[in-house]
């Protein structure tokens, strides 16, 4: 895996992601706090658990007093206790080593000998390594806690002992506190660091930081806990959501077949519905005041006025609960009706008043096209909600409500969204041409349908045919370019996919994705255009402060370029204040777990005592 994928795992969420994507990032110039996971690329290997502590001396080096001082007596240890000393250390390590090791009695013989060396203060240079050596027993004997006793003794005297933090990070996750783990791997991971600095500076080589083997699992464990907290409390403050961006919603309307009929109805819609609405108002018509609102709210929503449209639909909603005579509307108007209100709670992430609103427009809705339209708008909300079982569901049902099959490109087409999130992309495959075979104008059936054979394996041929069926259908389309832009980085051609991510960019300056995929591939290129690409991954937040893709991207190469305490904070309070508006779990997962590894380094950094994280 990458090095950014071992930190968060979003590569998922990419629609291209080429493999090589930071391996031009020099492991040894890596400065901040995420380069340290670039080692954790290697796996490592067994190390002894004992520290072969140096025999005692006979007399400690004497230290030089002050002229004013008379000197020190030199103390000593008795011959005796040095014999008794060096037996029950040397009994200690047989009994460790013995075959089957016998830890228990291990664990009893350096109790004597740490017993000696607190009692006599020549031995106090081997205290360290007898603590860390009894420490090394205990945990073997299950005896976790009085393990981490010892530890902590340890690092009180040597907080950069590298065993000790490995064996804290065992110990923490056998016992369910993985956030603690967290901290000592990246306690570890530093410390090692440290001596491979110091090797190559020596000129030496040195041997590159190896993490323990499960620090993937012990971050998921501890970014998931995090991200079911924030839910948990979200839920407790009854948090609600405003609007996502206008290009969220754009794309999510695009993949509806009706959206370029609808998108031009808006454009040529010239009804004064200022006029009309005073004269609907003043008979106190209420049908056609409803009628009026719903249909300036769809004039609005397909000219990327969202706010206006939500704001109709809600007053369009108000006019018909105050109706006195509800049985005057007919039922495709009140369907309608439900149906907007539906799109609008879901946008808002009010999952269960989306459900409720589809729910009513299917009791009453006849025509297979608003059946249709209908269930698969409800099948978006069980995916948000997470419930795919349900999702199936109504997808087969809308399929079972247009037997004639004149409608069901929709369904073809939001199935297949579905089918990638579980990775069955030859069933997404099988669908996405389902879709193009009942709606061939279908442009963004067809760039996805460009993806998927590029993920798996597809012959070039088969590509490049829907991709240029996508630009003559679309050719001032982004969305085209951009993915023009993904096969040729794909190819490893990255001038010429920064020239389709620029066409894309001037296109339409809304759409975020060319943005951060043009920085993703300057990095590449070059690894001295991080500030760039930086720029980048910023402007493709600005015009999509919701787009999680372009978050996580700066967030990681802020946190690479990191060298001090104060700007890796300022990246953990960005990751925080991202996670308030994240509506997806799996994203919020993502989110809270590259915030957790940045706290837990920020933690170890100071716990060993660095001052920055300066290579």
């Amino acid at each position: 895996k990458l090095p950014w994928e071992l930190l968060c795992g979003v590569g998922s969420h990419l629609t291209i992601r080429h493999a090589a994507v930071w391996r031009s990032c020099s492991r040894a110039a890596a400065a901040g706090v995420a380069a340290l996971v670039y080692w954790a690329l290697i796996k490592p290997g067994d190390a002894d658990e004992l520290d072969d502590a140096p025999p005692p001396p006979d007399a400690p080096a004497e230290e030089p007093a002050a002229a004013s001082s008379p000197p020190a007596p030199a103390a000593s240890v008795d011959d005796g206790i040095k014999q008794e000393f060096n037996a029950s250390k040397q009994k200690a390590f047989e009994l460790f080593k013995a075959s089957p090791p016998r830890y228990a009695e291990a664990a009893e013989w350096f109790t004597k000998a740490v017993d000696l060396a607190e009692a006599h203060a020549s031995l106090a240079s081997q205290r360290v390594a007898l603590y860390n050596n009894r420490s090394a027993c205990r945990e073997r004997c299950d005896d976790l806690e009085a393990s981490l006793t010892d530890c902590s003794t340890v690092l009180a005297a040597n907080p950069m002992h590298a065993k000790v933090r490995r064996r804290r990070a065992r110990i923490y996750e056998k016992l369910g506190r993985p956030t603690e783990a967290l901290v000592e791997i990246c306690a570890d991971l530093l410390i090692q660091r440290e001596a491979f600095k110091k090797a190559l500076q020596a000129g030496k080589q040195g041997e590159q930081p190896t993490p323990v083997e499960n620090v993937e699992a012990v971050m998921r464990a501890v970014g998931t806990a995090a991200a079911e907290e924030a839910l948990a409390a979200r839920a407790a403050a009854g948090a609600t959501f405003g609007m996502p961006s206008s290009n969220t919603i754009t794309q999510l309307l695009m993949t509806y077949v009706a959206y370029d009929a609808r998108a031009d109805a808006a454009a040529s819609d010239s009804t004064d519905y200022k006029a009309s609405l005073a004269a609907a108002r003043s008979e106190k018509d209420d049908v056609k005041t409803v009628e009026l609102l719903l249909r300036r709210a769809n004039t609005a929503t397909y000219a990327k006025r969202y706010d206006a449209a939500r704001k109709d639909v809600e007053l369009a909603t108000a006019s018909f609960d105050r109706a006195a005579d509800k049985a005057a509307f007919p039922d495709p108007l009140i369907a309608d009706l439900k149906r907007a209100s539906g799109l609008y709670k879901h946008l808002v992430h009010d999952l269960e008043g989306a459900t409720a609103c589809y729910a009513e427009a299917l009791a009453l809705e006849t025509t297979p096209s608003g059946r249709v339209e209908t269930r698969v708008k409800a099948a978006g909300v069980r995916v948000d909600a997470g419930d795919m079982a349900a999702a199936d569901a109504q997808l087969e049902a809308a399929l079972a409500d247009d037997p004639s099959g004149a409608h069901v490109s929709d369904v073809h087409m939001h199935r297949a969204q579905l089918r990638v999130i579980r990775r069955d992309l030859e069933a997404a495959q099988s669908d996405l041409e389902a879709c193009i075979a009942a709606a061939p104008g279908h442009v963004l059936a067809r760039l996805r349908l460009a993806t998927v054979l590029i993920h798996r394996g597809a012959a070039p041929d088969a590509i490049e045919e829907q991709i240029a069926a996508a630009e003559r259908l679309a050719p001032s389309m982004s969305e085209v370019y951009q993915v023009k832009g993904e096969i040729l980085l794909a190819k490893s051609d990255l001038r010429g996919a920064i020239e389709q991510f620029d066409k894309a960019i001037g296109l339409d300056a809304t759409n975020p994705v060319p943005l951060y995929n043009k920085g993703l591939t300057l990095i590449q290129m070059n690894q001295f255009e991080a500030h760039n690409a930086q720029k980048l991954f910023e402007a493709a937040l600005a015009v999509d402060p919701t787009c999680m893709v372009a978050l996580m991207r700066l967030s990681e190469l802020k946190l690479q370029l990191a060298a001090s305490f104060d700007q890796a904070q300022a990246v953990v309070d960005m990751l925080g204040g991202a996670m308030k508006h994240c509506r997806d779990k799996d994203e919020l997962v993502e989110l809270s777990t590259v915030r957790c590894m940045a706290i837990a380094q920020l933690a170890a950094a100071q716990d060993v005592g660095l001052t920055s994280f300066q290579m």
